[in-house]
């Protein structure tokens, strides 16, 4: 089955930064102009496929990009958004996160009326929400790479650079 946001990021298409695990790019249907997404590179379908160590990553870069979009584009906000399912508004079988650069009076409406719960039904969701909230504060690691030996010309290089460098704390009165 194909992805459309996996195609995109095989394409490079707007590609703003990639490594191993994320792009960074122009989003292909903006919400409006500078509209930027981060997507894992392995397909993830919704945020609880994708592991921990990529979305911690993941959310770091998205703020570099809010930080970029207000210095280079001039936005007076951004919103940073998961649509995570279908039911959220996910229109696209990636997990993606959005980065939206927003100005007062953009037409964009992300606003909804807050709803008033009971005492009981807060007590209820909150005694379900802790039962299953075990979990919270695990976080999944990144697996060791195994380490490169250096070959035998790189350690004399660090060695003679590390003899100059105490050659030259010698010399200091």
């Amino acid at each position: 089955m194909s992805c459309t946001v996996c195609d995109f990021i095989k394409a490079k298409k707007g590609m703003l930064f990639e490594d191993e695990q994320m792009a960074i790019m122009l989003a292909p249907k903006p919400a409006v102009p500078g509209h930027i997404i981060l997507a894992p590179k392995t397909h993830a379908a919704i945020l609880e496929q994708v592991p921990d160590f990529v979305i911690g990553k993941m959310f770091d870069k998205a703020n570099k990009v809010s930080i970029a979009v207000f210095e280079t584009l001039g936005a007076e906000g951004t919103n940073i958004l998961v649509n995570n399912g279908i039911a959220a508004g996910q229109r696209v079988n990636h997990f993606l996160i959005n980065v939206v650069p927003r100005r007062e009076n953009d037409n964009l409406s992300l606003l909804w009326q807050p709803k008033q719960l009971s005492e009981e039904e807060m007590s209820t969701i909150e005694l379900k929400l802790k039962e299953e909230s075990g979990n919270i504060g695990v976080f999944e690691k990144e697996k060791e790479k195994p380490k490169e030996e250096k070959k035998p010309e790189e350690i004399k290089e660090e060695q003679e650079e590390e003899n100059y460098l105490l050659k030259q704390l010698e010399r200091l009165p």
